[in-house]
Order: structure tokens, then sequence, then C-alpha cells
């Protein structure tokens, strides 16, 4: 019985490491969240790159690295994942933003942003257990 009692503690523990990292070092955005604010958290996660957002009447105006970028939205429902495609575009040659698969079917979803060479890495060594965990930002990716 101490076996299937050790698999099992071992198991949920196993279970729970995603959402412990998800918390730890995940920007997690709500169906209604602001535009605004999803640039301004996935900003915070890139130490070294400055990133300053305002709204406009046709989106977004980011201001990445100095360099300013538009987002355009449609001030529905679906801006979230059109803001999140925008800045993922915007920071594409140095990080990537990557969906934690298991927060697909909420109402609120969770991201990790890594380096892209990290990334690269996680692919490599990892291929299934990544594929698994989390899902490439696409344009069919948005709230269900």
């Amino acid at each position: 019985m101490d076996d299937v009692q050790e698999l099992s503690d071992e198991f949920a523990i196993k279970e729970q490491i995603p959402m412990v990292f998800a918390f730890i070092y995940g920007v997690t955005v709500d169906w209604r969240e602001y535009d605004e604010e999803i640039v301004r958290l996935f900003g915070e996660r890139l130490p070294d790159e400055t990133v300053e957002v305002t709204t406009t009447d046709k989106g977004l105006e980011v201001i990445y690295n100095g360099q300013l970028h538009s987002i355009a939205l449609t001030f529905s429902g679906k801006d979230r994942y059109i803001t999140i495609r925008g800045f993922q575009e915007l920071i594409r040659d140095k990080y990537e933003i990557r969906l934690f698969e298991a927060s697909y079917f909420s109402d609120t979803h969770d991201f990790l942003v890594l380096p892209k060479r990290q990334w690269e890495e996680l692919d490599a060594r990892y291929p299934v257990q990544t594929g698994e965990m989390f899902r490439v930002i696409d344009d069919e990716l948005d709230f269900p």
C-alpha cells in the first residue's frame, strides 16, 4: 500500500509543477483583460527590454525598445488574442510567448514568455513534454 501512496503522491506533485511554474513565471490573461494591460504584463517579463503602451481610437500604440508599433484592434472580445499575437510579432526575434495548454479551456489563460533560444533548447531536448504542456501562439488560438 505504501508504494501505491508514494506513486500517487509523486504523480500529484508532477501534476502541480506546471501550475506552480505558471504562477511564478507566467502571465495570466483574463478574457476581459484590457489590451493595454496585456502588453504591460508581457512587458514586465522582458527584463532587458523597454515596453510602453497607449490605447488609441484604432488600437494600441506600443513603443518597444524605442520603436513605435501599432496593433489594430476591433474593440471586441477577439482583441485579447489580436493583442497577444501582435505583441508576439514585435518580440519574435528575441522572445516567444506560449500558452500553458492546461489553461486553454478556462476564461483565464496562462502564458510563458521565454527567450527564443530557450524555447528552441526545450523543443530539441523535450519535444513531447513541451508539446503537451505548451501551445504555440498561432492565428487560430482564441478563448474557447
